[in-house]
């Protein structure tokens, strides 16, 4: 029996130290793969910008009716002269079965210019629609008010339509660009 959990200790071990040693050199290459990821949606969404300056002094978490929405980043995009030409606001609304990972882009205007969704891991063929529907995704350009979500055809310029069988996904969508506005407005009420 000693003998036994030995040697079922010993392969745990040997294990364990196999997966650290693996950690230890791709966790840099895994970070790089990110950052560059990052730094291409920011690029993509601003591309007048010449850099980003992340903004470190902010509520992390805002709420949006009943869902919270965490707020990992925020971004001010500089452009020639050290100008402000906008903010790109990461946002990560909880979707149907996993978190959306977005950055939403919003112009010195304080409207939504664009959106990226950085990762999505939801339904296939249904809640995947919000990363592939086009027109849903161009609905929410130059918003400059907090949405309205409606099952329906838009009636005023923020009502939004959800995607018919990805209510949740894209009702997700839609408050992470809301998240989105009401943090540039609460950065412009701070200058």
């Amino acid at each position: 029996m000693l003998r036994m959990a030995l040697t079922l200790f010993a392969i745990t071990a040997s294990v364990a130290i196999l997966l650290a040693i693996s950690n230890y050199f791709t966790s840099p290459i895994i970070a790089r793969s990110a950052k560059e990821r990052l730094d291409q949606s920011l690029n993509t969404l601003i591309p007048d910008a010449i850099s980003f300056d992340e903004i470190t002094d902010f509520e992390k978490e805002i709420n949006i009716g009943s869902a919270k929405i965490k707020v990992p980043a925020i971004y001010a995009a500089k452009g020639s002269g050290d100008q402000q030409i906008g903010y790109c606001i990461w946002v990560t609304p909880m979707g149907y079965s996993d978190v959306i990972d977005m950055i939403v882009a919003i112009d010195p205007k304080g409207s939504v210019s664009g959106v990226q969704i950085i990762s999505i891991n939801d339904t296939p063929g249904i809640g995947m629609k919000v990363q592939s529907d086009e027109g849903f995704q161009n609905s929410v350009i130059g918003l400059n008010d907090s949405a309205k979500i409606v099952k329906s055809a838009p009636a005023a310029k923020n009502e939004i339509q959800v995607i018919a069988g990805a209510t949740v996904s894209s009702s997700a969508y839609i408050n992470g660009v809301n998240v989105a506005l009401e943090v540039v407005q609460m950065l412009k009420q701070e200058v």
